[in-house]
């Protein structure tokens, strides 16, 4: 017998060792496989829930968008001119002639007074906001530095 055999026999793990070993590393492994899976299973929950909690609000938003152009075409059609005018008919309005009509004039008051939103063409252009270093480009920016570099390098003053 050798040496080699000797150590190898003299250090040989007991057969009890060896399947508590197997059955540790396998129990790590089981622990781990399954600490994956809930991670998996949660988030596909959450992911799902969500997904149906979308689903649902984009529902909602459609029946109230739809509620909203219904209320739009009612209040439209109430307030067109043709209805206006079977309403005051029904209520027993009658045309004004020129005859009947009399203004009230009331001293220093002057009408109302156009407010322009728009400016009017030519007026000056709002100023840029982009300063002038973002306005050049990159092969232009290296050409400019390469000729500092090179003027700094003989001597000569811009």
């Amino acid at each position: 017998m050798t040496i080699k055999n000797r150590l190898k026999q003299a250090y040989k793990q007991a057969p009890w060792r060896l399947h508590t070993q197997k059955g540790v590393l396998f129990l790590i492994a089981a622990i781990l496989g399954a600490s994956i899976l809930w991670i998996m299973v949660t988030v596909s929950v959450e992911a799902s829930s969500a997904g149906l909690e979308i689903q649902y609000l984009n529902r909602l938003r459609d029946e109230y968008e739809r509620g909203n152009a219904s209320k739009v075409t009612e209040i439209a059609r109430l307030s067109s001119a043709a209805r206006l005018a079977e309403r005051a008919k029904e209520l027993g309005f009658v045309r004004a002639t020129s005859s009947q009509i009399s203004y009230v004039y009331v001293d220093g008051y002057t009408g109302r007074i156009a407010k322009i939103t728009a400016q009017p063409p030519g007026a000056d252009l709002p100023p840029v906001l982009i300063r002038p270093e973002y306005t050049v480009s990159l092969s232009e920016w290296l050409m400019k530095e390469i000729v500092k570099l090179n003027e700094q390098s003989l001597g000569v003053s811009p």
